[in-house]
């Protein structure tokens, strides 16, 4: 019997997978959820997979750009019993996206702080795009992972009543490059060592003027100061000064007393669900490389938790 005959992939609820998530996979914690599927074998759920929201809309523009984005979906949850057949993964896998609305960017990340190297999306013919950036994660008091999107959340709410800081309205739209290029026409003899003297920095200010990913903006405060030391004009004013006041996170983070600790980058995999036209297109914008697969040997986390039996008539 092959494996499209003794299992089955169905849409389910997502109070479903909660028994999954929260016992058997590692992270121990609920996803967004916006589709869910589980793997049946003779009628009992062996299995699982969730799509949601990506962590952040910036994540989701980082992959084919900001035409793309509200096509992104983030493969948050896969977890499945022990001791399926071979193949049964990447056949749950491939079913599961192919039931998805199209077109669909489907994003998801292996873990290598867990040993993972993604082979499943390998198998299933993902395009492997690098590894994150993202090298640190917050712990709680009790020692569990304390999601960024959190922070984002407490932040927009201040229910901590967290200091608050001056925030760029528009500091994601801003070519970074132009105002690098600008501060360099503007600074004269000026270097970044006198300015650091004058802002009390150290090894900051040189920053301001680089065009490549060490870039980084003068804070709204420091940009009103650089206006009167290099004599700056007028025409980049409305998007560097105008701003919001926000809790801020290094607040947040000390109020909740997070420990930041140093991770590995995880291994970022894409698939693309769409006709061929729209696949041609969503291809040429891929913002990052496509590189060859990496590999390693795997370890297994302890997924040995059975839950509950749930049984589906079909």
């Amino acid at each position: 019997m092959s494996i499209k005959e003794k299992y089955k992939v169905k849409s389910i609820a997502k109070y479903l997978c909660k028994d999954w998530l929260l016992h058997k996979h590692y992270a121990k914690r609920i996803p967004s959820i916006i589709y869910a599927f589980g793997l049946y074998k003779k009628r009992i759920l062996v299995g699982i997979i969730t799509f949601g929201m990506p962590p952040s809309s910036t994540l989701a523009a980082s992959i084919s750009g900001e035409k793309y984005k509200n096509l992104v979906l983030e493969l948050n949850r896969l977890v499945v019993n022990d001791g399926l057949e071979k193949n049964t993964l990447s056949f749950f896998v491939s079913k599961s996206i192919n039931n998805l609305p199209k077109p669909k960017i489907i994003v998801s990340f292996s873990d290598n702080n867990m040993n993972h190297n993604g082979y499943i999306y390998q198998a299933t013919n993902f395009l492997y795009t690098g590894k994150t950036s993202n090298t640190c994660m917050y712990l709680d008091k009790d020692g569990k992972e304390f999601h960024f999107r959190n922070l984002g959340h407490l932040q927009k709410n201040n229910k901590l009543n967290a200091k608050l800081k001056k925030r760029r309205l528009n500091e994601d739209k801003i070519n970074k490059i132009d105002i690098a290029n600008y501060l360099k026409e503007k600074k004269g003899e000026w270097t970044a060592k006198k300015l650091d003297e004058i802002f009390g920095y150290k090894d900051t200010a040189a920053h301001w003027f680089r065009t490549d990913n060490g870039f980084s903006f003068a804070s709204i405060d420091d940009w009103i100061k650089l206006k009167d030391i290099l004599n700056l004009d007028e025409r980049y004013d409305k998007v560097m000064l105008e701003y919001e006041w926000v809790a801020d996170v290094k607040d947040i983070i000390k109020k909740l007393e997070l420990k930041k600790i140093n991770i590995l980058p995880k291994n970022r995999y894409v698939f693309i669900s769409a006709n061929k036209k729209t696949k041609k297109n969503i291809l040429l914008n891929l913002k990052n490389e496509v590189k060859d697969y990496p590999k390693g040997q795997n370890k297994r986390y302890n997924a040995s938790y059975k839950p509950n039996i749930q049984v589906q008539l079909f």
